[in-house]
């Protein structure tokens, strides 16, 4: 049950993608499917997050909680912080409506719906699979049900996001194998992802999904099945790939002398879910309140994708760092805001 912070240092380093992929996406007019940093990252880093919440089922699975006492502690992980801030975007909504004369485009049930949507992705992976063990008891055929239903669920792109997460759940067990052999898996698993990578292109950020088969021919479903293997060959290998080769840094992390840079990113690496929420945020006003601040369609593509957005991305990851360890200073603030567990205030003591 040992907390592996060279995961943490992963998940900051997959947060630190997202934020790219976003920099990429809103600071331009054109459109962001045709940047290369922005395809190239959207063919792993979230898959690489549902893939570690995967290897973590395993270790909750351990205690003694029931199925529905595990789906109420993600409630209020992921779905809490959704509705809190959902609220306070609907009235924003409203205010800024009242104050421009024009009604709001955002009804208070869309931006409940479509707020943070990785957060609620992730919770129907978890419930998708809580429900599954609980009721096949048989791993290999709760995985099977669970993928063939997975693939008919495209809100939240759970049919991309469910592959990968029931992977890590089936890695989990052979965690320390994992560890023992993370130089070989990580060559292999990366070279394998990167010839995979080269026939990688935009057209494989949106395939199809399953209800468009009634009118395919046969010939057109198995091509729409072999893409649909294909993408989570190239998620699976590069995600599988990036968590052994991150693994690497366990041994300096446990050191007695651990690298005082190393273990202020694995600190950072524990606060995704507060940065994820609060860089999204940012990018939202900054959408709404000035579209033009910071727009980069002047500069060139290539300075752009490769120096000026992964920079930007780099400062907006420490600001929501910074931001979201002032709302961790107030208990009750950060269990609506970020979902972390309610702490009742201590009574002051009166003894002499």
């Amino acid at each position: 049950m040992q907390r592996l912070q060279s995961i943490d240092i992963l998940r900051l380093f997959a947060m630190f993608l997202v934020i790219w992929g976003h920099c990429v996406q809103f600071l331009l007019t054109s459109d962001y499917l045709d940047e290369p940093a922005f395809v190239y990252i959207y063919s792993f880093h979230l898959p690489l997050f549902f893939m570690i919440s995967g290897l973590f089922v395993h270790r909750q699975s351990l205690t003694a909680r029931t199925c529905g006492e595990q789906l109420l502690v993600k409630a209020r992980q992921l779905l809490l912080p959704c509705l809190t801030w959902g609220l306070l975007m609907s009235a924003a909504n409203i205010v800024q409506a009242l104050l421009s004369g024009t009604p709001s485009a955002n009804s208070l049930l869309d931006t409940l719906m479509n707020n943070f949507w990785f957060l609620k992705s992730l919770f129907v992976c978890f419930l998708l699979w809580y429900v599954s063990i609980t009721l096949l008891r048989r791993r290999w055929l709760a995985l099977i049900v669970s993928l063939l239903i997975s693939q008919c669920i495209t809100e939240w792109s759970v049919q991309w996001s469910y592959p990968t997460f029931v992977i890590g759940i089936f890695i989990a067990p052979y965690l320390n194998e994992l560890l023992h052999y993370r130089r070989r898996i990580a060559l292999i698993a990366l070279v394998i992802g990167g010839l995979l990578l080269v026939f990688w292109n935009r057209s494989h950020l949106s395939i199809p999904s399953v209800y468009t088969w009634a009118d395919l021919t046969p010939g057109a479903i198995l091509a729409n099945i072999g893409l649909r293997l294909y993408k989570i060959a190239v998620n699976t290998a590069l995600s599988l790939g990036l968590i052994a080769l991150f693994l690497g840094l366990e041994s300096r992390l446990q050191a007695s002398s651990q690298p005082a840079v190393l273990v202020r990113l694995a600190s950072w690496g524990r606060l995704t879910l507060g940065i994820y929420i609060i860089h999204t945020l940012i990018i939202i006003v900054r959408e709404r309140l000035c579209p033009t601040l910071l727009c980069c369609d002047s500069l060139n593509p290539w300075l752009f994708n490769i120096v000026i957005a992964p920079l930007m991305a780099a400062v907006l990851l420490l600001v929501s760092v910074g931001i979201t360890r002032l709302i961790m200073l107030l208990p009750r603030l950060a269990f609506f805001c970020l979902g972390t567990p309610w702490t009742k205030p201590q009574s002051a003591s009166t003894g002499r």
